[in-house]
């Protein structure tokens, strides 16, 4: 279900950005996995903290900060010729997609 769920938001980018375009650009976040108080689990152990740690090419977890850096730079006069885009912000995590 995930990839299906995943595949159909990039198509509803893409189609949105078609139909809103071109004053309004649609651009989309696939974020990695960020330490958050629903993913204590995870996060809360440290084996488990350190393995996910080092799938990723920084060798870090991204942060709330790291998503919000990237919508802010979507929404920004820098990203005015990017338009029905994935983003993938994920500290060079492959995407399962």
């Amino acid at each position: 279900m995930y990839g299906v769920t995943k595949t159909a938001l990039f198509g509803l980018t893409k189609a949105l950005a078609g139909e809103m375009g071109p004053d309004i650009r649609v651009n989309c976040i696939a974020p990695g996995f960020v330490p958050t108080r629903f993913a204590s689990f995870f996060i809360d152990n440290e084996t488990i903290r350190k393995k996910l740690n080092e799938r990723t090419m920084l060798k870090r977890l991204g942060s709330v900060e790291d998503m919000a850096a990237a919508a802010a730079f979507l929404a920004s006069d820098d990203a005015s010729f990017i338009t029905a885009e994935t983003i993938v912000v994920a500290g060079g995590v492959p995407s399962r997609l």
